[in-house]
């Protein structure tokens, strides 16, 4: 059976004259007549009562052509949502994100692709970080965020730059340091470091081990780990040790801890893509993007 074999029947079981349905579909009315023959044998019973005077339907033609008007208006959807796929005006937008940290851009662009573009659906991938890179290798997102510390330098990304931000200190509220309006680095050669567990992100221990090796000294990581940044953040809280995150990952209001502003360079956030990616969806996404953040063009990443 084929979709033709349902759109000869419909049209018959439509005009209920094989001649003008014949005309309607633009195809002999002979050929007509034995594809619907055919198809009556395929299924074993008969679906059109016919003679020289009149065409008429038998119950299981009924039943038949509820079902075949539904199977072909589903095809013709899926050809019409290729269509707007095709044309950047329908089809399904990924984005990648870790939705817990606070990047104002990205759910005010998405919201104003979304006013643009509404024929087409907007899929919020929930994901850390460190498997967000995966997800855009697997076909899983058109798109993802990512500080450039944790993108390949050299590799088959392109990158467009959406905010700087600081690094701080991150420690109790109870801790000597929280009272100091900012640190250096080299200060904090004592302290013990709470990281993130590799599992969950091992970009963050390499991290702190980068920025203390450049200040002069290896840190002393605790045996404490945080398998999120939630537990991270408690860990801290409870006077295990510090950490450093960047501006962005951090509530501003946190309960258990504060902030240090530190002399550690600025982290530069970037929207990451695969470069080989050809989706309008995603190149009409990338120019609000670009509107709304006043960056340039994207560069492969580890390009100037």
């Amino acid at each position: 059976m084929e979709l033709r074999h349902l759109r000869y029947f419909k049209a018959v079981a439509e005009l209920l004259n094989f001649t003008r349905a014949a005309e309607s579909l633009r195809v002999a009315q002979p050929a007509l007549s034995r594809q619907v023959r055919n198809l009556e044998d395929e299924l074993g019973v008969r679906l059109l009562d016919r003679n020289r005077v009149h065409v008429q339907l038998t119950d299981a033609g009924r039943t038949f052509y509820a079902h075949a008007s539904k199977v072909l208006a589903q095809v013709d959807l899926a050809v019409a949502s290729v269509r707007d796929t095709t044309r950047g005006v329908g089809g399904r937008l990924l984005i990648s994100n870790d939705w817990r940290l606070s990047i104002h851009v990205i759910p005010e662009t998405v919201a104003a692709f979304r006013k643009l573009y509404p024929g087409v659906e907007v899929e919020l991938v929930d994901l850390p970080l460190s498997q967000q890179l995966a997800t855009l290798r697997a076909g899983r997102a058109h798109l993802c965020f990512q500080p450039r510390e944790s993108i390949p330098a050299r590799g088959d990304f392109a990158t467009l730059p959406i905010l700087h931000t600081r690094i701080g200190l991150i420690t109790a509220r109870t801790h000597p340091l929280a009272r100091r309006r900012s640190v250096r680095l080299a200060d904090l050669r004592d302290q013990t470091f709470i990281r993130l567990t590799e599992d969950h992100n091992h970009d963050h221990h390499a991290y702190l081990v980068k920025m203390c090796r450049t200040a002069g000294f290896s840190p002393i990581i605790g045996t404490q780990q945080a398998s999120s940044l939630e537990a991270l953040l408690a860990h801290v809280g409870s006077g295990f040790g510090v950490t450093l995150l960047p501006d962005f990952v951090c509530p501003p209001a946190h309960p258990l801890v504060s902030t240090v502003r530190t002399d550690c360079p600025e982290v530069e956030l970037c929207a990451v893509w695969l470069r080989t990616e050809t989706s309008l969806l995603l190149a009409h996404y990338l120019e609000i993007l670009r509107e709304r953040t006043q960056m340039p063009e994207a560069a492969a990443c580890g390009g100037s």
